[in-house]
């Protein structure tokens, strides 16, 4: 779906930032979370996948399972509506 609105929430120091995006807004996740978020060190990498410095879990309000990804990697979709992107307070 073109132009489809995208909610989702960003968990970083404990609190939750509710959003809505729209589909091809943000070319990754990275690029939205830094946009949205000013943390020191998130995502100061090359977006190839490979530094970790972009790692986020991924958790669905549904069944609560969390999958851990690098943030360059993920494509800003209709698979994140309603998800919740949980931020470390560390960049690793």
């Amino acid at each position: 779906m073109e132009n489809s609105k995208i909610p989702l929430t960003l968990n970083y120091l404990g609190e939750n930032h509710r959003i809505q995006i729209i589909q091809g807004q943000y070319h990754s996740l990275m690029s939205l979370i830094a946009d949205h978020l000013a943390i020191p060190g998130f995502g100061l990498c090359c977006g190839m996948g490979s530094c970790g410095t972009c790692v986020v879990q991924i958790v669905s309000p549904y069944s609560q399972v969390k999958r851990n990804v690098l943030a360059c990697g993920v494509q800003v979709n209709d698979e994140l509506a309603n998800m919740i992107i949980l931020i470390p307070d560390k960049v690793y």
